[in-house]
């Protein structure tokens, strides 16, 4: 009896279980963001991160060898044309401006005699006691004594000029911008002792990669400031660079920025940006979120809209452009996914997110 039941038992403990085995869930549809293709206009934007800057910034010197023994500025005081910056050690320059004085005092002294033994060889020659000879060797004597009177003037006048250059001052209204040298210092004529951005027109200055510098001549510019990046101002190349920097490799520009007065603080950091005018073109732009790889191939996700899929497609870079890649390959009116590209697989049943247009 027991061994007829047993089987029975085992069969209807089976298909109880059977019963409450249950069949797993279907995936759940990936939200997906799409982009749809346009006809393939392409616009070349840059930006580049740039520093405002002085038309003029003035790198001031002395014109005389000496010590430094003050300075009177700090960086990012206000100075005034004609303020004193800085003084060298004058004791030196004092000493030659004596010694130039007494020297013009002497060749003073010596024409006023030789004029004096002119007069009187002269009164001498009209009573026929001194030979025409000897008037000649006069007249050659207070020409001499002439030129060296004339000589120890400008010896004075140069070494007063030298010893007013002692002290530097601003040759213009400005701001310091930096300080090159200290008190205590020895520094040699025309070595840069305050950098002084002169008031005026203000500048944006950025750097050209080699392959930009197209982009500087035709694009149209604008300018922000990191301070205030949403504020776009109208800006025009005023300079590029014909020579690379032989270090970084790349070409200076400045642009002239139209802005309200004391919109600009000297050394804000700013950004240029640089559009040229659209163009017909077989490309079409795509954020980088759009682009993976796999097994050498360059792929986006295109999205089947008849069937609620995402499709691998094949497309060849041909470029870049700020931050986004230029691709050939999609037709016009194609859905791309452009976020979560590398969670997807091939035929995976999504819903689009959102889609956005794109020339």
């Amino acid at each position: 009896m027991n061994r007829l039941l047993l089987p029975s038992l085992l069969i209807s403990a089976s298909v109880l279980a059977g019963c409450d085995r249950k069949e797993p869930p279907p995936a759940p549809v990936r939200p997906v963001k799409l982009m749809t293709v346009g006809a393939g206009t392409v616009t070349a934007t840059a930006e580049l991160a740039g520093e405002v800057r002085a038309r003029v910034e003035s790198n001031l010197g002395f014109r005389v060898d000496g010590k430094l023994v003050a300075r009177r500025v700090e960086t990012g005081q206000r100075v005034r044309r004609g303020d004193e910056l800085a003084r060298l050690d004058s004791r030196d320059f004092e000493l030659s401006d004596q010694a130039a004085s007494s020297a013009l005092i002497a060749a003073e002294s010596r024409l006023e005699n030789a004029r004096a033994e002119y007069a009187r060889y002269q009164e001498l020659s009209r009573k026929g006691f001194v030979s025409a000879t000897e008037m000649e060797r006069k007249r050659v004597e207070l020409s001499g004594a002439e030129a060296q009177f004339r000589q120890a003037q400008s010896g004075l006048s140069l070494e007063q000029n030298r010893l007013v250059d002692t002290v530097l001052r601003a040759d213009a209204d400005g701001v310091v911008t930096a300080v090159l040298a200290d008190v205590g210092e020895v520094v040699g004529a025309g070595q840069p002792v305050i950098r002084l951005a002169q008031d005026g027109p203000r500048e944006i200055e950025v750097e050209f990669p080699e392959n930009r510098t197209a982009l500087a001549r035709g694009a149209r510019a604008q300018a922000s400031l990191w301070a205030r990046p949403d504020v776009k101002l109208p800006a025009t190349l005023r300079e590029l660079s014909a020579a690379a920097d032989p270090v970084t490799r790349t070409f200076r520009a400045r642009y002239t920025v139209k802005a309200p007065n004391d919109a600009l603080a000297l050394g804000q950091s700013a950004t240029v940006h640089l559009q040229l005018p659209a163009t017909k073109s077989g490309a079409t732009r795509l954020p980088t979120t759009a682009i993976f790889g796999k097994q050498g191939n360059t792929l986006v996700w295109v999205f089947d809209d008849k069937a609620q899929v995402v499709r691998q497609h094949a497309v060849k870079s041909v470029g870049a452009d700020g931050n986004d890649v230029l691709v050939a390959g999609l037709a016009p009116g194609m859905q791309v996914v452009i976020a979560g590209v590398h969670v997807l697989a091939e035929g995976q049943k999504v819903q689009p997110f959102t889609a956005t247009n794109h020339d």
